[in-house]
């Protein structure tokens, strides 16, 4: 529909055009929640790796596999191939976000100690 002045003798046409076209967003925007991407229940490497980094947690293949080889990552192998369960994924990278931030806690306790003062002192 062209953009026209509204007036009185064209609002019932105006509003009609409108519900029309929120229905048409409301329909687009059902069929986006329902048609949402599903997560494989256990992701490959590079799958691991791109799922990390939509969370926020991008790393190198590299990184994958060292943290993975130490125990520092959950994981599961099917032969030769590394599996994660992504809820597992999504709690490791809440542990790393908490760890991060009591590390951070520790350190500033340690700045602001006491004995951190007295130690300048003498």
């Amino acid at each position: 529909m062209e953009h026209q002045k509204t007036s009185y003798d064209t609002l019932p046409e105006r509003i009609d055009y409108l519900i029309q076209e929120i229905s048409e967003i409301k329909n687009i925007l059902i069929n986006r929640i329902e048609k949402r991407e599903e997560i494989p229940k256990y992701l490959s490497t590079e799958n691991a790796l791109a799922y990390l980094k939509k969370t926020g947690f991008p790393m190198s293949k590299s990184q994958l596999y060292k943290l993975t080889s130490c125990g520092k990552m959950p994981f599961h192998k099917s032969g030769n191939t590394l599996l994660f369960i992504p809820e597992e994924l999504d709690k490791w990278c809440e542990d790393k976000i908490q760890t991060v931030s009591h590390e951070e806690n520790e350190l500033q306790l340690l700045i602001k100690s006491p004995l951190n003062k007295w130690k300048k002192k003498v």
